[in-house]
């Protein structure tokens, strides 16, 4: 793959992501800006995050026709508009509105970006540019929440929403000049390819594989979405930009993304390396009961190395695996580790809610346990 090609999946990659995750450490000032409670204000992630499990699988046949880079290109021009329009919202169920429409946008560059990397790169690197593709993930998760928090707390919400627009505008030229105009090799004549969508699903390695995501973005939506929450409860006088600085232990995700591959060598097989990953994750998930934020701050360092661990090694494990159909593989996973979101970002705000940080946390436990249990069931 040309070196100018993949720096652009990554540019486009970064600004989507960032986009996506920027108003998390924000929802508990929102909360207060539109005076609704924790359940509702987290709906403006989740409402993103729907669109996220329907329309990869969509895009995954659509790509049978129109080229990635045409995808990402009109995508990227309608996302900034959205974001615009969320910036001169006054009405928290129009903010949600919006961010569902957003999703939509989203969904669709990210499965674009994933199947372009599949088809330009050769079978061998194919882990190596994926595990370099979600290490950028992470970096746009991480500039989204931080920057954003630092703008919101010295130049309000809505500032976040407008630069973040005219920061989307900027891919239109990077993907026009840099992408190639690339199309699936022969294409399905079956609009739909309900049968090839199917197979992916029922194969047991890859359903196995998307159990283990779907688990492992629900619980990492789980505790970014309510952690604000948990923060404000403990010490109140935490401030948007203290919040969004919690979230820089994504620096450990970022380096175990770029070094995925030769941890995969030092353990033997992507088998075990995704089993230690979620030992790890579970093992920093337990220590977020601690009520200490200097503590909270570090233990984010742990959580997100096994997470990017596990979410590095998966993807760049399907792809090899896949020989054909990428652009649906992709997809499937894209919208199941989706699936895990829009639940994750929800549900667990609702035992936090009822019953408290502790049994949250016992909930978000139990997942990472069914994780484990599919890829313990993985063929070695």
């Amino acid at each position: 793959m040309p070196l100018k090609s993949f720096l652009a999946i990554i540019y486009t990659t970064l600004l989507t992501i960032s986009a996506l995750h920027m108003p998390q450490p924000l929802l508990p000032l929102l909360s207060n800006i539109f005076s609704v409670e924790m359940d509702t204000i987290s709906l403006i992630m989740s409402a993103t995050f729907i669109p996220l499990t329907i329309i990869p699988i969509v895009s995954g046949v659509i790509l049978n026709f129109l080229s990635p880079k045409k995808m990402i290109f009109f995508s990227a021009l309608i996302h900034s508009l959205i974001v615009f329009a969320i910036s001169m919202s006054d009405a928290v169920y129009l903010v949600i509105f919006l961010r569902f429409l957003e999703g939509f946008m989203i969904s669709i560059i990210l499965t674009s970006n994933t199947t372009y990397i599949a088809l330009k790169a050769k079978k061998e690197k194919i882990q190596f540019y994926m595990s370099y593709y979600i290490a950028f993930t992470t970096i746009g998760g991480l500039l989204g929440r931080v920057i954003g928090s630092g703008i919101a707390t010295y130049l309000g919400w809505q500032a976040c929403f407008q630069i973040m627009s005219v920061s989307l505008l900027l891919v239109l030229p990077v993907v026009y000049f840099y992408l190639e105009d690339i199309k699936i090799p022969k294409p399905d004549k079956s609009f739909l390819a309900l049968k090839k969508i199917k197979l992916i699903l029922l194969d047991k390695t890859n359903r196995k594989i998307y159990t283990t995501v779907f688990c492992l973005f629900f619980v990492f939506t789980g505790i970014t979405n309510f952690l604000p929450f948990r923060i404000k409860s403990l010490f109140a006088g935490s401030s948007e930009i203290i919040i969004g600085l919690i979230y820089s232990g994504f620096i450990t995700g970022i380096a175990i993304s770029f070094v995925a591959t030769k941890i995969i060598k030092f353990l033997g097989s992507e088998r075990r390396t995704l089993l230690y990953g979620l030992f790890v994750y579970g093992i920093f998930l337990i220590m977020f009961s601690i009520p200490n934020l200097f503590l909270i701050f570090v233990v984010m360092f742990g959580f997100c190395s096994g997470m990017f661990l596990v979410h590095s090694v998966a993807s760049g494990y399907l792809n090899k695996l896949a020989t054909t159909q990428k652009s649906l593989v992709n997809g499937a996973y894209i919208a199941t580790y989706y699936s895990g979101g829009v639940l994750g970002s929800y549900l667990p705000g609702i035992v936090y809610k009822h019953f408290g940080w502790e049994n949250f946390i016992i909930t978000l436990l139990f997942m990472i346990f069914v994780a484990l249990l599919s890829i313990f069931k993985i063929s070695k």
